[in-house]
């Protein structure tokens, strides 16, 4: 009677967990960010001389695997990044604030921003960390170097822009 309860109730835990998996991998990709961004073909005709080059690492294992981070270059969303793949995208030169956000929030806290001067023709590398707390994630964006960054680049796939 003690084992028929036992094994009922590992049925239940098992699908209820199965369902919540399935439910965060199928809706969590769902975004609905409006970016505001024009993209007719003359935006995306520019000189990469003149700008530089961002490359953006995310290898953030288990945690939060399931959910595509959004990369933010001043508060304006310019990549989707999903776990253990990469995405390059071109900045203009001077200092810019870079940060990462799920889709079920409009940005993280500034504090976990990465503010960072950048000069065109030159070649940067940053690492998306994810931080489990109590209750909640924390993304952090960190500058890495090509030393650092290169294997992975080399392992990893790329998730085209927009």
């Amino acid at each position: 009677m003690r084992t028929q309860f036992l094994i009922s109730n590992m049925k239940n835990l098992f699908f209820i967990v199965l369902w919540t998996f399935v439910c965060t991998h199928l809706f969590a990709q769902t975004d609905v960010t409006n970016t505001n961004l024009t993209t007719n073909d003359s935006a995306k005709t520019f000189d990469s001389a003149s700008m530089a080059k961002i490359y953006v690492v995310r290898s953030t294992g288990h945690v939060g695997s399931a959910v595509n981070l959004r990369v933010l270059v001043n508060e304006v969303m310019f990549c989707k990044v999903r776990n253990n793949r990469y995405a390059q995208f071109f900045v203009q030169p001077g200092t810019h604030l870079f940060n990462a956000s799920t889709w079920d929030k409009p940005g993280t806290a500034e504090k976990f921003a990465l503010k960072m001067p950048v000069e065109a023709g030159k070649t940067y590398y940053l690492s998306l960390r994810i931080k489990q707390k109590f209750m909640s994630i924390e993304i952090l964006v960190e500058e890495i170097t090509y030393n650092t960054a290169g294997p992975l680049l080399e392992k990893y796939k790329r998730d085209e822009c927009d």
